[in-house]
């Protein structure tokens, strides 16, 4: 795999680092990534566009911050022609940056450029409560799904969060960059044309890179000016609040932030302060920030009471005697260092099966060590739980005891031998507990268990009694349908109500529902006919609890459309039919096998279905289509006659010239108007325009001159309609001023020409050499003919044509100006 430089990298890290771990609260970023067909095009030489993406993409994700959330969408991936071809491969989040690589690497180019619709599903990923979003839109193409970027960056201006769209052009044209500049010019975004990998790293960070002073901060003790180490750290800004920045435990904190007034606020343990800076262009370097001592520091020691040992790894409670408010925490070797406001506490350590207790007065000006001795002792604990629990639920179970590491509440067969269970939930949760019974009958214990000794600390015994359930349903039901099942049962955990065949064995299902997403569950009917089940099971153990038969009877189905329709094109399907999950309205050839479709639209999409038929001749069917089993439900017949096209254009077109061609023809989805070398090989295609964009179609003309062909084609099949030879060849180049001309009037030239952008129409005096500069002009791009200004003088001048790119006067003729 190719990879990019390095900095880059580097670079959009410390761009996402310096504004802060963002958040779905403050700032949100959405990734719009083109991932249609013509990302297959090369681009570095032998290399794909989308290969070339696919690097840049994982560097970018691996540079930018992987705590800041981000949205990741794709559009033209999955489906050719399909402008709906639009996924959110990523939901706005916190994403690791292999997984956001993966589905990158994925994504197999294919379809349309649905550019505003892409936009429009990016805005929804952003919550209102967003102080701020980027949308950066990576794409090698115009919109070519009838869309208009233009009014949706209008609307997204309009928004009441500020929302930034940028475009990165990739491999396109400047006109075709500079078509979609609206998007930025009117979000505040950036516009960016890029045609290798390394400009589109670069555009990356140009995005993510805030315009920003780095500073470095350092936590000092306030009294003594000495440093204090690993501190945690917020920046926000003075005026409104909003945290910028943060991080914990570092002793430095490296920031970069743009002009403004913020607040820095410091916690070191034991200490705290706040600083409010303005922070300008000036201000560099390191920045202290002194803290004040605010908590006492004591050491705590156990020891074993019998040796003097130190004991490790003690269970630690110190309470305050004034407020009688108490702390825990557990220290991982010899010693346990606390931070506590001044005054008296008690400190009572417990190790295993040794506890003791000790008091001691923490100061503010010395440290004090509390040594603690500690000896066996059994710790206290009860439980408290219902005396009859429904076999199987989930039930809570009070308690009260040491809480030492990885104790736990179980439930087994009253009797059962010390540190065993059945099954059980641990202390560290907090209480109640909440323990799961075994699905079964009789006597049991619920008990406290110290995981240290194995010993048990309290129990008490509970009676497991039979669950009930009862299901409501509809004795009749068509096959394949999705039913609501009503029911009352335990609500264990796992717990589903299932559809199965009558008499199948315990525990197994055909579909099911949880019943934890409430009554009524939503099962979805086997596409079959007969007598079946509705069962309530218990997950646990896979046993039946209640059951009920239901009888699947034929679904029906019918379809209305034209008996006759036109190779290519899209249909409307009138259907009437069960809707079940997935189903779908099918177009295939006549006696196809079941299950088989050419393209299909689903029933949820309404009635009627919009279908697109295949560029092919002859007779199809029309089906619809039970998804589950792939049965045909219902069918038609439809013909598919030969489609017919027109186009009307210019014989001899200027190289690199703009030439309009009329056409007439079926307008299929995707189809284009194209030109191409004479002879070329069919779904050849040069520079192009859709047939949804209307006619006439505006095309660029080669630069080389030669024969070519102007062409109608169907995209579904790349097969050409229609055809019109053409000549690309200098042409003439010719001016005329029409009518009078008066000084200081408005003057209008009519002219033949290339007629590139950047080429002018222009006005010298009389005789002047060819590089001196216009006393008027115009650009070609303003129309023809051109109006512009005449001389303020009368006298004799000249009316020239002037090629933008090699600078040559091509045409010229004289014009007087009269008074």
């Amino acid at each position: 795999m190719r990879s990019l430089s390095r900095p880059f990298a580097t670079l959009l890290a410390v761009a996402l680092f310096g504004t802060g771990a963002a958040t779905a609260a403050d700032r949100a970023t959405v990734m719009v990534f083109d991932a249609s067909g013509s990302m297959w095009n090369r681009i570095d030489g032998d290399i794909t566009r989308i290969e070339v993406a696919r690097d840049v993409m994982e560097e970018f994700f691996a540079g930018r911050d992987a705590g800041a959330p981000i949205s990741v969408i794709a559009y033209g991936h999955r489906r050719r022609g399909d402008c709906a071809d639009i996924e959110v491969l990523a939901p706005l989040g916190v994403h690791d940056p292999g997984e956001l690589t993966a589905l990158m690497r994925a994504l197999n180019p294919r379809g349309m450029t649905p550019l505003t619709d892409s936009l429009e599903l990016a805005r929804t990923q952003i919550p209102r409560t967003a102080e701020s979003a980027d949308i950066i839109l990576v794409t090698d193409g115009l919109e070519n799904c009838g869309g208009d970027p233009c009014a949706l960056a209008a609307q997204l201006a309009a928004e009441g969060i500020p929302i930034r769209a940028h475009v990165v052009g990739f491999g396109m044209t400047s006109a075709e960059v500079n078509s979609l500049s609206c998007v930025p010019e009117q979000t505040g975004g950036q516009l960016f044309h890029t045609s290798s990998g390394v400009e589109l790293a670069e555009a990356l960070a140009a995005v993510s890179m805030p315009q920003a002073v780095e500073l470095v901060f350092r936590a000092v003790d306030a009294r003594t000016e000495e440093p204090l180490g690993p501190s945690d750290w917020q920046i926000f800004d003075a005026q409104t609040g909003a945290r910028v920045a943060a991080a914990d435990a570092t002793a430095s904190f490296t920031a970069a932030l743009e002009d403004g007034r913020y607040r820095i606020a410091v916690r070191h343990p034991g200490y705290e302060g706040a600083l409010e800076l303005a922070v300008d262009e000036t201000l560099s370097g390191v920045v202290d920030i002194p803290l004040q001592r605010m908590l006492a520091t004591v050491t705590l020691e156990g020891v074993d009471a019998r040796t003097g040992v130190a004991v490790p790894d003690v269970q630690w409670t110190w309470t305050d005697l004034a407020s009688e408010a108490a702390q825990t925490g557990r220290g991982a070797g010899e010693r346990h260092r606390i931070l506590v406001t001044p005054g008296d506490y008690r400190i009572e350590g417990n190790a295993g099966a040794m506890s003791g207790g000790s008091t001691i007065a923490a100061t503010l000006e010395q440290d004090v060590t509390a040594r603690v001795e500690l000896a066996e002792a059994l710790p206290e604990a009860s439980v408290s739980a219902p005396g009859e629990v429904t076999s199987g639920e989930r039930f809570p179970v009070e308690w009260t005891g040491p809480d030492d590491r990885s104790d736990y509440i179980a439930i087994v067969e009253a009797g059962a031998p010390d540190a065993t269970h059945i099954s059980y939930a641990r202390t560290r949760f907090g209480s109640p507990a909440q323990v799961t019974a075994p699905d079964a009958l009789g006597a049991y214990e619920v008990r406290y268990v110290h995981h240290g000794s194995g010993r048990t600390l309290a129990s008490q015994a509970v009676t497991l009694v039979a669950a009930s359930a009862g299901l409501q349903a509809p004795d009749e039901a068509v096959a394949g349908a999705a039913i609501e099942v009503a029911w009352e049962g335990p609500d264990n955990p796992g717990d589903y109500i299932a559809v199965v065949e009558a008499g199948a064995p315990e525990g197994t299902s055909i579909s099911y529902a949880r019943t934890r997403f409430g009554s009524p569950a939503r099962v979805t009917l086997p596409d079959a006919l007969g007598t079946y089940e509705l069962r309530y099971v218990i997950n646990q153990s896979g046993r039946t609890l209640a059951s009920r038969a239901i009888t699947l009877v034929a679904a029906s189905a019918g379809l209305q459309a034209p008996d006759e329709a036109v190779a290519g094109a899209a249909i409307e399907v009138a259907w009437e039919g069960p809707d079940n999950p997935g189903d779908y309205i099918a177009v295939v050839e006549a006696g196809a096998p079941e299950g088989t479709s050419i393209s299909y639209a689903r029933t949820r999409f309404g009635s009627p279905a919009r279908v697109t038929l295949p560029d092919a001749l002859g007779t199809y069917e029309l089906r619809y289509v039970i998804n589950q089993s792939g049965r045909t439900l219902a069918s038609r017949p439809i013909t598919l006659v030969a489609a017919s096209a027109s186009l009307e254009g210019p014989e001899v077109i200027v190289p690199g010239g703009q030439i309009e061609v009329v056409w007439e023809g079926p307008d299929n989805p995707g189809d284009y108007i194209t030109i191409v070398e004479l002879g070329a090989g069919e779904g050849s295609r040069g520079d192009y325009w859709r047939t949804s964009r209307g006619t006439p179609a505006r095309l660029r003309a080669p630069e080389a001159e030669g024969d070519y062909e102007l062409r109608y084609v169907i995209q579904q099949s790349r097969r050409t309609l229609a055809a019109l030879p053409v000549t690309v060849g200098a042409g003439d180049v010719s001016l005329a001023v029409e009518g009078d001309v008066q000084a200081g009037g408005v003057m209008t030239v009519a002219w033949q020409g290339p007629g590139r952008f950047e080429d002018f129409i222009q006005v010298v005096n009389e005789g002047a050499a060819d590089d001196v500069p216009a006393l008027r002009e115009a650009r070609a791009s303003q129309g023809n003919p051109v109006q512009l200004f005449a001389p303020a003088a009368p006298g004799r001048y000249e009316v020239r044509y002037r090629a933008s790119d090699s600078g040559e006067v091509l045409a010229r003729t004289p014009l007087v100006v009269a008074e």
